[in-house]
């Protein structure tokens, strides 16, 4: 805990504000993966390598900037990879460790730019997510987009907005947002984002968990829709991440999730 009190209060000192609990979520990430990085490796790998097959994918002469969206700290990201391929990097998240920042400058041709992708945070409980989004505005900036890798990063989007619309966080927000009207929008949000990778205009690979479940000595427990009940209806790599081993999460419950990996949304819809 002490470790990651201070890696959090090195971020804050360094300027790096965290409205929303973003940056509170990497360092939680960053003390999991220290203490799990054996059995996330496997994940984190073929993550990875589906990203830069699918960037090594792209023409040569079509090889000028590359967004990564929700890289966090970088272990499903290969970044060194894709800073030799493209002109630009541009890394796209709420908020960045020093490290991360540190990282980027020394490669030269790797941005970091703070976002909302959802275009949802702050906004008030009763305005539906439209196209506008945070990632159509990120690509309209973007006239040179070649490239894009949405990184572990489609199931979580849907946790923050809901999260911003808590009322000690809204203080405003009309009382009792029925559970109804949150799982909506958190549906919303997902679809928002799949439909935003296929208007991009180039490749743009996904990596996100679908499905989570939570075993017993071998035996399903329970299992969760990470997705909010939207089928991606896309064709690609199936695999297991091995996230939180007994003891983690719950005395005597193994959690794992499968996740989905696809190389080019546009090209594998169903």
């Amino acid at each position: 805990m002490l470790a990651e009190a201070l890696k959090y209060a090195a971020a804050r000192l360094r300027g790096q504000s965290d409205p929303y609990g973003h940056l509170a979520q990497q360092v939680a990430i960053w003390a999991r993966h220290k203490r799990h990085s054996a059995v996330w490796q496997p994940h984190l790998t073929r993550a990875k390598a589906l990203a830069l097959a699918s960037a090594r994918a792209c023409p040569e002469q079509a090889r000028r900037t590359a967004l990564v969206m929700g890289p966090g700290l970088l272990l499903d990201v290969p970044l060194d990879e894709l800073s030799a391929l493209f002109q630009t990097v541009v890394l796209a998240d709420m908020a960045f460790v020093p490290e991360v920042r540190a990282r980027a400058a020394r490669l030269g041709n790797v941005q970091t730019l703070e976002v909302d992708l959802t275009g949802r945070l702050g906004q008030r409980p009763d305005v539906v997510p439209d196209a506008a989004s945070g990632l159509a505005q990120v690509a309209a900036d973007l006239p040179e987009l070649d490239f894009a890798y949405s990184a572990n990063l489609l199931s979580q989007l849907p946790l923050f907005a809901l999260d911003a619309l808590k009322p000690e966080r809204a203080p405003d927000m009309a009382p009792g947002m029925k559970q109804e009207r949150r799982a909506k929008l958190a549906a919303e949000l997902v679809r928002q984002h799949l439909d935003g990778l296929k208007a991009l205009g180039c490749p743009a690979c996904l990596v996100t968990d679908v499905t989570e479940r939570g075993l017993r000595q071998g035996v399903v427990n329970y299992e969760a829709d990470l997705l909010f009940g939207v089928q991606p209806g896309l064709t690609g790599e199936s695999w297991i991440w091995d996230l939180a081993p007994d003891g983690e999460a719950v005395r005597g419950l193994d959690v794992e999730r499968v996740v989905l990996g696809v190389s080019d949304v546009r090209a594998a819809t169903v």
